[in-house]
């Protein structure tokens, strides 16, 4: 029986005349038949076209025939073929053959209202079934012939693999659209027992869905069969392509989102082992089905509908660049309003768990879900868009949803749909359109838009929504693209801290605000990639995106601090809590008020119940202080010398607390000495008051006491006694804990270094510096500073550094020897990078040297005993031994704050990609320059000035 086709509006057919002017006179006359509605379809669709001439015959053909007899002998000729394929190179083509066939049958049909746009798209997903099962078998067979199975190849069928594959979206619903991609997913039981290696299974089975998916979209002579798309699959950024049941099944249990819960609705067993597909669709059941009607999942659907801009207003819409499927009135708002519903009410009503949409929606009428009238409108109207839908898609074979620009391209649209008149066209469109809208708008009108405010953010599903592109690119994101991928990871809960369900939901609350903040940073793309860095890193985000949500402040500061301090963005990842400070309204005063950091440690620390807590404790407020001072320095609110200051007072309060700890722990244990007095004495930046955020301690501990034995249950002698309280003291300041290391601790300035006891009498320390000690270690002595001691025994090592410090000296030979230690030092450590400050030439060493090597030869003259470098060096000034000196003192400041902000900023502050423009910027702030070039060329010109002093004042200095 002859295909009846109606005519379409006509058009001049210029091409399709030609065509037919080409071919034998029998086939000219059996298309000439159906020209009224072959030649307006072919000669508006080129790719159409395309394929009836290169199946001419094979038209003629089909239409003598009927359209259902015409599909079926398309899907017989693939099945047979299925099992019969020794080879993919034999199977390739007959399958993107079907495929056209199909596709050119289907425009056909559907336009010439032999088909509707029902069956149209039923027809496409059952060739896409079939495809797939041939593919599979073949597939199968090859693995047996390859001795991988354990079943002969006779038997070695994609029903018998142990491998599901899984039809999603339209494809699971029977609705392909004309261009369509298929989404699918592919899950495996081993319980089957097919395979020769199970241990494989993983490997073995995502092999044969990559070559499954190289038979259906590779482009090959005659085109492709169905592009595919796997990353419907759980978490598709981190697993492979075929995952074992267990594995999805443990995914959607504990990670699943509602949208994927969605998509699961119209999920079938489409291809290969449909047993044990329906098994898993089973199991699953719970999951999409919920018993129970479910509040927490209908705020989160809320939730998902709120993130797109809703407006009830379509009739000024232009027709011309609306998105048919994801535009407003569209065909994803008639699928959200029929699944959403589904999902809430199908766990109580298994006649709601149907997957076409038309179905649902009349099942939903039935169970008084929805009104008859609005199950029939919008089952129309979800008609009427999907047949626009296919006739964009036909034209070109394009996966396009997006209406033509000029009205002479809509025109064509709508004559395939019937319609000659334009102006009836888009008239008829618009209402479809405000139908779809009068519905979806009044599901879930609860709660705050969850939009930007200027247009839709949606990352559920597969595909990009072009609202969302086109908010993003307002946003400032130049690669929307890859934001929306970046999120959409962060729903899977592929990251520890988004796979709780309550991260989750707060971070899609926190989303539009985050996302606009990311978009004020300079560059959006940068802040969200460094932002998803941060993110995958940290250990749990309910307590800082609930924070976040609450401080538009603190998201603020930490998208700053992600770009031009990653040592801050890593201490929030490592401790949350941290960014709490930050909103205290006392942190200001915190960190500019040594009393008030002291008294804020020691108020934390007298909570402890135990020497194990004290240790714990320490670490947490030393952390967070740490943390509050850098993020002080950073934003201007503490200069850099206030910095030094401050971590200082907090490394020498939490080590003053913590001797005192280990000295009451260590004599419950060991008892006391008589007599015995301990004193802690600093060196370094520590006893300059110069700390910086990553500074190690710089301590020795030095002890008076008689020559006994302790009087503790477990007695030791002197020696061993102050050894053994040192090393408890280390312990506790630098062992790990849960909460980390406090501080790591540098104790080679001890008498003898390294190779000396850990704990040195006064006695032996006086003797030390007066007959053995080079002359790098007075250098060291020129700064230090007692830091803690029993009562009077700081004075008496006052005194002994005094009296070593005014010993007459050589000042040819203590010159000579600081050229050489810094000849050396330059030769042993040479800088590692332009800005390392500290070591380069004319830089803070050669500073220290000149004040210290000055303390020692004309200490009397200074008259300033043990004093900060930048007031020696200003003294110097003042006296004439050095005459830049003031402008040494003010050197030296500038160096010492480019030095804080890089500890306080950079993990690796010698490496060139962490100096980022945002930290250039940053830095040359801080220092009060106008740009990061002007302060790279000042400090060149001050390490030439200091290199010019040094050499100067070690001249001079000789003669003294």
């Amino acid at each position: 029986m002859a295909i009846k086709l109606h005519a379409l509006p006509p058009i001049e057919t210029p091409r399709f005349d030609a065509w037919l002017d080409e071919l034998p006179p029998q086939q000219q006359t059996a298309l000439n038949t159906a020209a009224p509605t072959l030649g307006p379809l072919l000669e508006s669709a080129p790719y159409l076209l395309a394929l009836a001439q290169a199946n001419a015959d094979w038209l003629v053909a089909t239409l003598a025939d009927s359209a259902d007899g015409a599909f079926t002998d398309i899907i017989d000729i693939v099945e047979t073929l299925g099992r019969t394929a020794t080879s993919e190179e034999a199977l390739a083509p007959v399958l993107r053959i079907a495929k056209g066939r199909t596709a050119l049958l289907a425009a056909l049909a559907e336009t010439g209202g032999t088909w509707t746009t029902a069956q149209a798209t039923a027809a496409l997903s059952d060739l896409a079934d079939v495809a797939l099962e041939a593919a599979l078998n073949l597939l199968m067979r090859q693995a047996a012939e390859r001795g991988q199975l354990t079943i002969p190849a006779s038997e070695a069928t994609g029903a018998n693999s142990g491998l599901a594959i899984f039809a999603l979206g339209k494809h699971g619903g029977q609705e392909l659209n004309y261009s369509s991609d298929i989404d699918i997913v592919a899950f495996y039981d081993l319980e089957k027992g097919v395979l020769a290696d199970p241990g494989e299974a993983t490997k073995f089975y995502s092999r044969m869905v990559q070559k499954l998916v190289g038979l259906m979209e590779d482009r090959q002579a005659h085109g492709y069969v169905f592009r595919t798309d796997l990353r419907l699959r759980p978490d598709p950024g981190s697993t492979p392509v075929a995952l074992s049941f267990e594995a999805a099944l443990a995914y959607y249990e504990v990670r699943g989102q509602n949208w994927e819960r969605a998509a699961w609705i119209k999920a079938r067993a489409c291809a290969g082992d449909r047993q044990v597909g329906e098994a898993f669709l089973r199991e699953l059941a719970p999951y999409v089905w919920r018993k129970h009607l479910d509040f927490a999942t209908i705020a989160d659907i809320q939730a998902m509908k709120r993130q797109i801009n809703i407006s009830k207003n379509v009739g000024d819409i232009r027709v011309e660049g609306h998105n048919v499927k994801l535009g407003r009135g569209g065909i994803r708002e008639i699928e959200f309003f029929t699944q959403t519903q589904q999902l809430i009410a199908g766990g109580r009503d298994k006649t709601l768990r149907v997957k076409p949409t038309a179905h649902a929606l009349a099942a939903l009428a039935d169970a008084n879900w929805i009104t008859p009238r609005a199950a029939t409108e919008l089952t129309q109207t979800y008609w009427y868009l999907r047949g626009v839908e296919n006739r964009l898609q036909m034209l070109r074979d394009e996966q396009t949803h997006v209406m033509p620009a000029s009205p002479d391209e809509v025109a064509i649209v709508g004559r395939l749909m019937g319609e000659p008149d334009l102006r009836q066209f888009e008239a008829d469109y618009r209402a479809a359109l405000e139908r779809v809208v009068s519905y979806y708008s009044e599901l879930f009108t609860e709660g705050e838009t969850l939009g930007s405010g200027e247009g839709n953010l949606v990352f559920t599903g597969s595909d990009d929504d072009p609202g969302t592109v086109e908010t993003l690119s307002a946003m400032g994101f130049a690669d929307p693209s890859t934001a929306i991928a970046t999120v959409r990871k962060w729903h899977y809960g592929g990251y520890p801290a988004t796979r709780a369900s309550a991260s989750r939901a707060h971070l899609t609350e926190l989303l539009p605000a985050l996302l606009i903040t990311l978009g004020a940073a300079g560059n959006a793309d940068e802040a969200l990639a460094k932002f998803d860095n941060f993110l995958s890193r940290l250990p749990t985000g309910v307590q800082l995106f609930a924070l976040l949500r609450s401080h538009a402040n603190l998201r603020t500061l930490l998208v700053q601090l992600m770009a031009s301090a990653p040592r801050m963005s890593e201490a929030v990842i490592h401790r949350a809590h941290v960014m709490d400070g930050l909103i205290d309204p006392a942190f200001a005063n915190e960190i500019t008020h040594r009393d008030v950091l002291i008294a804020k440690v020691d108020a934390f620390l007298a909570d402890s119940r135990s020497y194990e807590e004290i240790i714990d404790r320490a670490r947490i407020i030393g952390q967070e202080q740490k943390f509050l001072i850098a993020a002080g320095l950073l934003s201007g609110t503490v200069s850099a010398t206030g910095a030094g200051e401050q971590f200082t007072a907090l490394a020498e309060t939490l080590v003053h607390r913590l001797l005192d700890s280990v000295c009451a722990e260590f004599e419950r244990r060991h008892g006391k000495l008589a007599g015995g007095r301990v004193a802690l004495l600093a060196f370094g930046k520590m006893a300059s008051r110069e700390m910086t955020a990553t500074s190690d301690l710089d301590v020795i501990l030095l002890y008076d006491a008689p020559d006994a034995e302790s009087d503790g249950g477990k007695p030791l002698t002197t020696n061993h006694y102050y050894t053994r309280l040192t090393q408890r003291l280390v312990a506790a300041v630098t062992s790990p804990t849960a909460e980390g290391v406090l501080y790591e601790a540098d104790m080679r300035l001890r008498p003898s270094g390294n190779a000396g006891p850990l704990a040195t009498s006064l006695a032996g320390f006086r003797a030390y510096h007066r007959d053995n000690a080079w002359t790098w270690e007075h250098l060291a002595l020129s700064r230090a500073r007692v830091i803690a001691a029993d009562a009077g025994f700081g004075y008496q090592v006052d005194a002994a550094i005094a009296e070593v410090m005014s010993r007459a000296r050589d000042a040819a030979k203590t010159v000579d020897d600081v050229v050489s230690m810094r000849t050396l030092m330059a030769r042993e450590r040479p800088a590692r990078h332009p800005f390392d400050l500290k070591l380069a030439e004319g830089g803070l060493v050669d500073l220290e040297f000149i004040a210290q090597s000055a303390q020692l030869v004309a200490g009397a003259t200074i008259g300033l005993p043990q004093a900060l470098t930048t007031r020696v060096l200003a003294r110097l000034g003042e006296t004439g031994l050095v005459p830049e000196g003031a402008r040494l003192a003010e050197i030296h400041e500038t160096y010492s704050t480019v030095l804080q902000v890089m500890s306080s900023a950079l993990i690796s502050p010698f490496k060139d990609e962490a100096w980022t423009d945002a930290f250039k910027e940053l830095l040359a702030g801080l220092t009060h320059y106008p740009d990061f070039g002007r302060l790279e060329l000042d400090l060149l010109q001050m390490r030439s000035e200091v290199s010019a002093a040094a050499a100067k004042w070690y001249e001079k200095a000789r003669e003294l």
